[in-house]
């Protein structure tokens, strides 16, 4: 019983304080005189003194959907997701037999064997870096118009 007492008492003078607190922060305390940065702080404080104003704020939305749209979309999204659960169940996921598949691909890469062209010779490497080097030059400019 005392304990609602206390409640019932503490909990409005814990309001009233913390709403007599804020509103501490509402007024317009001075700015020190004897400041270096008074006058400026004075400057910023009373240019900025009407902000925000309601033009600032963005306009309220429009074409918000109503609670019973809001209920049907989600109603409809459970129930997909039901089927989609149902679909996923209904997968055979069995691997099978793996030593199988793994000798199959085997030997279609052994049968796709290709060998890595390699150029034999001084003379050859030589033509290779060459047309290396004719295929990495910058292309012409474009001719523009001066402006």
């Amino acid at each position: 019983m005392n304990v609602n007492l206390v409640k019932i008492v503490l909990q409005p003078v814990a309001v009233v304080s913390l709403c007599v607190g804020l509103s501490a922060c509402a007024f317009d305390p001075p700015a020190d005189p004897a400041s270096p940065l008074a006058t400026r702080i004075d400057s910023l404080v009373s240019a900025n003194r009407d902000y925000p104003r309601w033009q600032y704020f963005p306009d309220a939305p429009v074409n918000v959907p109503d609670a019973a749209s809001v209920r049907v979309a989600v109603s409809g999204l459970e129930a997909s997701q039901g089927e989609l659960a149902r679909e996923v169940a209904a997968i055979d996921w069995e691997l099978g037999d793996t030593e199988q598949f793994v000798t199959s691909i085997r030997q279609r890469l052994n049968a796709d064997n290709v060998e890595i062209p390699t150029a034999d010779t001084p003379a050859q490497i030589e033509a290779f870096v060459a047309s290396l080097r004719e295929r990495a030059k910058a292309p012409p400019p474009v001719d523009r118009p001066l402006r």
